[in-house]
């Protein structure tokens, strides 16, 4: 009996360096795709919120203050300067009544790189909200990054 435990001694260890990497990946896996899914429900939030501001003028100076507001509402991109923001109004001179289009995109990146090849179609996170208009505009069409 104690020949046979002496004779087993690393296998335990044998075993789990065969497992660990399988383990690693799959914790690395979970961490990135939540990253990624938490991302793209933040692009889609600030998409909802930029709408629901340029629908009602705040603040009514113009397209970079409306950008720093938006930005400053998204948690996990706000900061980056990569993140774009673009109104589109349906004929070119927003009006009460009229739709306008917000375009929120960023870049996706990933937290640790490892799976860089897995993410290599998704490279940009984007959203779009259409709203109608609902106070005279004070920005005009165009794009700004986050500041």
């Amino acid at each position: 009996m104690r020949t046979r435990k002496r004779s087993e001694r690393g296998a335990n260890l044998v075993e789990f360096a065969m497992v660990a990497p399988f383990l690693i990946l799959l914790l690395v896996g979970v961490v990135e795709f939540s990253w990624t899914l938490a991302t793209n429900l933040d692009v889609k939030q600030g998409a909802r919120e930029g709408a629901r501001l340029t629908a009602v003028n705040f603040p009514d100076t113009g397209n970079t203050d409306l950008a720093a507001e938006i930005c400053s509402r998204m948690d996990l991109i706000g900061s980056n300067p990569q993140t774009t923001i673009t109104w589109e109004s349906d004929d070119g001179s927003p009006d009460v009544g009229d739709g306008v289009t917000v375009t929120v995109s960023t870049p996706h990146q990933t937290l640790t790189g490892i799976l860089d090849p897995f993410f290599s179609g998704l490279s940009t996170l984007e959203s779009s909200v259409e709203i109608r208009i609902e106070k005279p505009a004070g920005w005009t069409d165009g794009w700004e990054p986050c500041p």
